[in-house]
């Protein structure tokens, strides 16, 4: 082999080797200086070569590239603060789990020492308490921010899902002593006045950070299912134009409240407290639930969405005009 081929060949095989220290083995560019002998400028500019001759390839897969264009037209739409999009999956229980991880994850780095976040209700929301894995504990304390009910099960009741949460996060919590939803205005205002249900929902309102799920309209939706509403509750919410709801806040497709109904009925914060905390965190894994995430997106009940790739399609590809009809 002439003198040039085998300096030639010594050199791509040195940009090979540096390229497979940094891409394969993890190595850091000064870690890689010492074990050849270069410089690590050298290191630097011979690992940018190795992308030019194509010993290198970077590949994005296309689902993440769409993931991207998805999220940030959701942000500018929106006027969210951020936007995670889970890949659809085949069946419900999945789509779900998946949902879950990617936002267990999410406020794993959001929660800080000295933060309270207050728990919404329902399976995506308890999804998530179960999907936290190891993480550092911190100074923190998760607060039930609407009462339960003994018909829906504690995997997915507030106070259940808020001391789950403590428990990973080595935190406290603040469980609230009350139904989600009563009989009457009357006798929801008998609970508000009592001192430890008052000292819960005022301790929910300073929160930084919330974690909710939203519920539908349909007769076919959790609350329903779960012996919360009857069906003839639910038909008339509809009748009144109600798609869906947050924390018991009901809210046709244009965002607008609707009450009176189950809103004062329900032992909650409220919408305009919901709005009051910083971050928002909703997350939706039925596509059942992509109108009741317009009306709450609508609403400004949220400012951080974790969803499918499908639910952000439908979100960006309605029908104004066809929406606006919806009762």
């Amino acid at each position: 082999m002439p003198p040039s081929e085998q300096d030639n060949a010594g050199h791509i095989e040195l940009i090979t080797r540096i390229a497979s220290l940094y891409y394969l083995d993890n190595l850091t560019q000064a870690d890689i200086s010492v074990r050849v002998g270069l410089s690590r400028i050298k290191v630097v500019r011979l690992l940018k070569k190795a992308r030019e001759l194509g010993i290198v390839e970077i590949r994005i897969q296309t689902l993440a590239v769409l993931r991207t264009a998805l999220e940030t037209a959701l942000i500018r739409k929106f006027g969210l603060q951020q936007v995670l999009l889970v890949a659809d999956q085949l069946n419900e229980v999945n789509q779900r789990e998946l949902t879950a991880q990617v936002a267990a994850a999410q406020l794993s780095l959001l929660v800080q020492d000295g933060d309270r976040v207050a728990v919404g209700m329902g399976r995506n929301v308890g999804a998530v308490a179960g999907a936290v894995g190891a993480v550092a504990p911190r100074r923190c304390v998760f607060v039930a921010a609407i009462g339960g009910s003994p018909l829906v099960g504690q995997p997915v009741n507030s106070s259940d899902i808020s001391r789950r949460l403590a428990e990973r996060f080595g935190g406290d919590s603040a469980c609230l002593y009350a139904p989600a939803y009563v009989e009457s205005p009357q006798l929801r205002e008998s609970f508000l006045n009592h001192e430890d249900v008052q000292s819960v929902l005022e301790s929910a309102r300073r929160a930084r950070i919330a974690l909710v799920g939203i519920g539908d309209a349909r007769n076919q939706s959790a609350v329903v299912q779960m012996g919360c509403f009857s069906a003839e509750d639910m038909a008339r919410l509809r009748e009144a134009g109600a798609v869906g709801d947050i924390l018991g806040y009901f809210f046709d497709i244009h965002g607008r409240p609707i009450g009176p109904g189950m809103s004062d009925r329900a032992i909650s914060v409220s919408g305009d407290d919901l709005r009051a905390i910083p971050c928002v965190i909703a997350v939706v894994s039925e596509s059942e639930k992509n109108v009741a995430l317009l009306g709450a997106l609508r609403a400004g009940l949220l400012n951080v969405l974790i969803t499918s790739v499908g639910n952000a399609r439908r979100l960006l590809e309605a029908d104004e005009p066809v929406l606006n009809e919806h009762p």
